[in-house]
């Protein structure tokens, strides 16, 4: 796996042998794609990180910084190794622990995200529990958006109260729903 835009571009990322599916190189170019006119500068929380690819791929491509979210210790000592070798160690905060966990202690961190990915593992079943437990904080700002990417016969998460699903993306088995906050229904 290579990073495909940026600072970065073309550098490989390690991937550990088990355990973690990683976003199709095609996928997250068309995810950056979309998300060309937030990343300038935006704060990422890359939640079920694996390799750290979004992440990473997101700050080569002018995020400032990257939170990082792993509850495997041995990838998330491969996440690290891969930060260093594309030199964005300082730019980022890597978390080894579950998602669940993590999510309270960002908020009592004050940390505030423009984008946040989640791609829990297909078969786990945490995927729209997680979104709506980060959903129900302050951790995503106000003009932010959070992606969930899930397998394509499964149905894109629910939109939880003052969230709304604005688009959903299908590529083979993955799909990733974009969710923004309804800030201009509310003024």
């Amino acid at each position: 796996m290579r990073i495909s835009g940026g600072s970065a571009r073309g550098h490989k990322l390690r991937v550990p042998k088990s355990g973690v599916r990683p976003t199709p190189d095609r996928v997250r170019e068309a995810l950056f794609s979309i998300l060309y006119d937030r990343l300038d500068g935006a704060h990422i929380l890359d939640l079920f990180a694996g390799s750290g690819s979004f992440g990473i791929e997101a700050l080569s491509r002018g995020a400032k910084h990257a939170t990082f979210v792993e509850k495997n210790r041995k990838t998330t000592e491969i996440l690290k190794e891969n930060l260093a070798n594309v030199r964005l160690r300082e730019q980022s905060q890597v978390f080894n622990t579950p998602a669940d966990r993590a999510i309270p202690k960002l908020t009592a961190l004050a940390a505030r995200f423009d984008i946040c990915f989640l791609d829990p593992p297909y078969d786990a079943g945490i995927l729209e529990k997680t979104f709506h437990k980060l959903a129900g904080t302050e951790l995503v700002a106000a003009n932010g958006c959070i992606i969930c990417e899930h397998h394509s016969h499964a149905a894109a998460p629910s939109a939880p109260s003052g969230w709304s699903l604005q688009q959903t993306r299908s590529y083979g088995d993955v799909t990733v729903s974009f969710y923004l906050t309804n800030v201009e229904e509310e003024s």
